[in-house]
């Protein structure tokens, strides 16, 4: 049966990669125009990314979003001209250790400083953050800042909002450390995957999309439940289960897709446009489908 008792959605929250952006990295224009209407129309609209603030500053511009935005995997909340509303950091002393074991590894650690990358030489060569960079930088996050010694900096002038570990010429090698350092940090803090294959990252425990979307919801005054999210992965889960409809896009993981009121179609079949014509536009409760459809 159609779910008749859910109210009006005022917020559309969207992650960037794998949602709203298709395989090609742009907005295609369906999802747009969706997005569009549903602005017309007076329904709030802003994005929640593992990225950083400077990643998502086309598209403020391209929707005259006014609120604030969600940045590094949650554990900031950004206002549109970059200012820090809300953060989460890793602990120092977590932040370290991680570092020191990457380094051991061959594994390069780039940590997420509210809106900069921050990275050293791996073994003394930049080799490692030329080629890993050059990824990063396809998906649109900024150049990095690098400095001679990572962990002088992150204790004399950075507070580390996450950081990713990175090897993309030896994906095995990223998926053991990745092992170890689920182990070693159990409990004291997050370790997951939220996208490419090429790297992992670790967070403070327990923060997640969902954290800074409480607050914003908070700041806006709108309930969870006039909320719709929009994601495709694992670090848009806890976002996804908060939110009054929740929706994975089609290319999830299992868990994503069963935890998930509605899944829509791909990142590439306008899955983001779907869901806010199924859920947004259309002007009858009535019309719409069955959850988890």
């Amino acid at each position: 049966m159609p779910d008749s008792s859910q109210p009006a959605i005022r917020l559309i929250v969207s992650d960037l990669d794998g949602t709203l952006l298709n395989t090609a990295h742009q907005i295609t224009p369906f999802t747009d125009a969706a997005v569009r209407v549903a602005i017309e129309q007076g329904v709030l609209f802003t994005v929640a990314t593992g990225k950083t603030f400077p990643s998502t500053e086309d598209v403020i511009q391209r929707y005259g979003i006014t609120i604030p935005v969600i940045t590094n995997n949650g554990t900031v909340l950004n206002g549109v001209d970059g200012s820090m509303i809300w953060e989460r950091p890793i602990p120092l002393d977590i932040a370290l250790e991680s570092i020191e074991l990457a380094r051991r590894e061959g594994i390069l650690p780039i940590v997420y400083a509210g809106p900069e990358l921050i990275v050293a030489p791996l073994n003394g060569s930049h080799d490692a953050i030329d080629r890993n960079m050059a990824i990063l930088m396809a998906h649109y996050e900024p150049a990095a800042r690098v400095v001679d010694d990572l962990a002088q900096a992150l204790t004399d002038a950075y507070k580390p909002h996450k950081i990713i570990f990175m090897n993309a010429d030896d994906l095995p090698s990223v998926a053991a450390f990745q092992d170890t350092l689920a182990e070693t940090f159990a409990g004291r803090a997050d370790v997951m995957r939220s996208g490419l294959i090429s790297l992992f990252e670790i967070l403070p425990r327990g923060v997640s999309k969902a954290n800074a979307l409480a607050v914003l919801l908070d700041y806006l005054d709108i309930d969870p439940a006039e909320t719709m999210a929009v994601g495709d992965n694992s670090n848009d889960l806890e976002m996804i289960r908060m939110a009054g409809v929740g929706v994975a896009m089609g290319q999830s993981p299992d868990a994503v897709r069963a935890q998930a009121d509605y899944v829509t179609g791909t990142n590439d079949e306008d899955g983001v446009g779907h869901a806010i014509h199924t859920f947004v536009l259309t002007p009858s409760i009535a019309d719409r489908p069955t959850r988890n459809h």
